[in-house]
């Protein structure tokens, strides 16, 4: 893969977050002790000194996207996403994505979203740009599959498309405000915030 090389140490990223960042939605649960980011630590889980080797995540409940404010899972991995926590978010969301297989297409296309899009914001950073176009080409694609799908079930009396909003995201700027934050080659990612409202 072309790109920058990687940096000699990934940007700090402390569970306060950067200026601005929102409040986390789960402050009761607590990060776990370092940031993973490939190669600049071991990993959390295959590594014999990862925080969380030989633990096993048990599968998370499904969740509807509609009640998207009682989905732990989600809200946990959005305060990681918020904090530039890419792996951890991605790792959170892939067991909903693996949860919603069967029971709800729309979820999962969403979460493989997310899960592209904290993919791309780890590979930026990391210099892997060729990687990072792609996740977010990909991410894009996924999310306006799903707000295409929704748009007749939001659409109001008059014809007129009302906001699409999934697990209280709008579809149209989350598109947008990844395309501003991915869409070129950065040392750091900042600014890029999931608002679910």
């Amino acid at each position: 893969m072309s790109g920058a090389p990687l940096p000699s140490s990934p940007p700090e990223r402390p569970v306060a977050g950067a200026p601005g960042a929102p409040p986390l939605w789960m402050p009761d649960e607590p990060f776990p002790p370092y940031r993973f980011v490939p190669g600049h630590a071991p990993h959390p889980f295959a590594h014999r000194d990862g925080y969380a080797h030989g633990q096993r995540e048990l599968a998370p409940p499904f969740v509807p996207p509609a009640r998207w404010r009682e989905n732990r899972g989600w809200l946990r991995g959005v305060d990681f996403f918020n904090r530039g926590w890419w792996w951890e978010a991605h790792e959170v969301w892939e067991g909903l994505w693996h949860v919603a297989q069967g029971r709800d297409d729309a979820q999962r296309d969403f979460l493989k979203a997310a899960i592209q899009l904290a993919a791309a914001a780890l590979n930026r950073e990391r210099g892997l740009d060729d990687g990072a176009e792609r996740l977010l080409r990909s991410a894009c694609e996924g999310l306006e599959r799903v707000r295409a799908a929704g748009a007749a079930d939001t659409a109001n009396i008059a014809g007129a498309e009302s906001e699409a909003r999934f697990m209280g995201l709008s579809l149209v700027e989350l598109i947008a405000a990844a395309q501003a934050a991915l869409g070129r080659p950065v040392a750091r990612v900042d600014g890029f915030w999931l608002l679910p409202r």
